[in-house]
């Protein structure tokens, strides 16, 4: 269905800003913006050269408006998306937190209190109404996930409501299951319907780590959720000779097989494994090797920053006409700076190498000592394929663990800005554009 036509947007305006359209809300002649397109188009604007990007249509030349639409594998697992760009700059920049007990069966440790840390959480997933955490247990010298419990909640929607009262009866930690006592610093990691997989690196201090002199060794564990109280280890771990494993993505390609992917030292290198079957993940699927991405390769889309981050999860995203995106989490300045997210499209079709293209970057805002993406983060697709994303904090606090939540607005932004750091900011309510921003209008 056609939107309707609507003013054109000035344009000198349009060129002034030199700007990223998100939807037809243009005239023919305002920057060769498409007239008649529906509300989930994106035009990439790069001089007289333009493309269109969308879930319907994908990446195509203007005049192919056909719809395309894949019959995912495993579409129970992780709900296709309609149009992921467009789902990602909706989303708001202001996070919601709730907070879960600590309790009996939370770990000893993560209490330092102040960085930098080597116990710490590394990175967080949602499967329902649970809340999973990856935790480097220095203390306990296992790598662990912890598994919470948000009874309070629906397993369907936002698990947020407004402002943090504290933990509801029976939002809590229910188990830790800790795992490879030799490999103990776990990273960030990711779920596949129910299936969850978690990378484990050497364990080495802050300052070794932070200087590169850590074993260059690693494994990557899988664990059923079936039972999702009770993770099981699967039987069967890819041992990684010479790599790191900071981040682990999972998820199936439109041909059936799995698709892993594991980052090494702040994810600047990006190794890519293919199952040999695509049968099931409950015994081992034959993953191999077939390509190594360097951060160097990196593909950028009009509008978008160049901007490579040192991302510490990194969580796979599937569209209804068969591209892959990637959701990366961190914050800048060594977790200092803002908290971003930042999207990717995988070109994963040929057999023995990747290709990635950024193309949209968001700055977002936890309320105060509730996340840190440089600790922990994770992007999650609900069931009825809206997107959410998740951070959390180094460690609890007071017996809390917090985590803020991340979702698409109920109504549109009237605009966003790409700042000179290349992240999206959303315009407000007497609002104005910095000097050196980029335009980007999003209806």
């Amino acid at each position: 269905t056609m939107a309707p036509r609507r003013a054109p947007l000035p344009r000198a305006l349009l060129l002034a800003a030199g700007g990223v359209l998100v939807g037809a809300n243009c005239s023919d002649d305002a920057a060769a913006c498409a007239a008649e397109a529906t509300d989930s188009l994106m035009l990439l604007q790069r001089g007289s050269e333009s493309h269109l990007v969308s879930a319907d249509w994908g990446p195509r030349k203007r005049k192919d408006r056909t719809p395309v639409v894949v019959d995912w594998p495993g579409a129970d697992a992780q709900v296709p998306m309609k149009d992921v760009v467009k789902s990602f700059m909706m989303m708001s920049p202001a996070g919601s937190a709730f907070s879960l007990t600590t309790g009996r069966q939370f770990p000893a440790g993560y209490s330092r209190g102040y960085p930098p840390y080597s116990e710490h959480f590394q990175g967080v997933q949602r499967y329902g109404k649970y809340i999973y955490v990856s935790g480097s247990g220095e203390t306990a010298s296992q790598a662990q996930i912890i598994v919470c419990e948000v009874e309070s909640r629906s397993d369907v929607g936002p698990m947020a409501r407004g402002s943090d009262s504290g933990p509801k009866s029976g939002d809590r930690v229910v188990k830790t299951v800790s795992f490879d006592r030799e490999f103990w610093h776990a990273g960030g990691f990711s779920i596949f319907g129910s299936t969850l997989v978690v990378g484990t690196e050497a364990g080495c201090s802050t300052t070794d780590r932070m200087l590169g002199r850590c074993e260059k060794a690693s494994r990557i564990f899988f664990f059923d959720l079936a039972d999702p109280a009770n993770p099981s280890q699967l039987p069967y771990i890819l041992e990684r000779k010479g790599g790191t494993a900071g981040a682990v993505a999972l998820t199936q390609e439109a041909d059936g097989r799995f698709l892993l992917m594991v980052g090494g030292v702040d994810s600047a290198s990006l190794d890519f494994y293919r199952s040999s079957s695509g049968a099931s993940l409950a015994s081992d699927p034959g993953f191999k090797k077939f390509a190594t991405w360097d951060s160097s390769a990196l593909l950028v889309s009009a509008g978008a920053s160049s901007a490579y981050n040192s991302y510490q999860n990194l969580n796979f995203v599937r569209q209804e006409n068969g591209d892959i995106f990637l959701i990366g989490t961190t914050r800048t300045m060594s977790g200092l700076g803002d908290d971003v997210a930042d999207l990717f499209l995988l070109d994963n079709s040929q057999e023995d190498s990747v290709t990635i293209k950024k193309v949209a970057g968001l700055s977002l805002q936890c309320p105060s000592f509730t996340c840190n993406f440089a600790a922990g983060g994770g992007a999650y697709v609900d069931s009825d394929g809206s997107l959410l994303i998740y951070g959390t904090d180094w460690e609890p606090s007071s017996g809390k663990i917090y985590i803020t939540e991340f979702k698409a607005t109920a109504e549109r932004l009237p605009c966003s800005v790409l700042t000179s750091a290349g992240q999206h900011r959303h315009l407000r309510k007497g609002g104005h554009l910095r000097k050196g921003g980029r335009l980007g209008v999003v209806r």
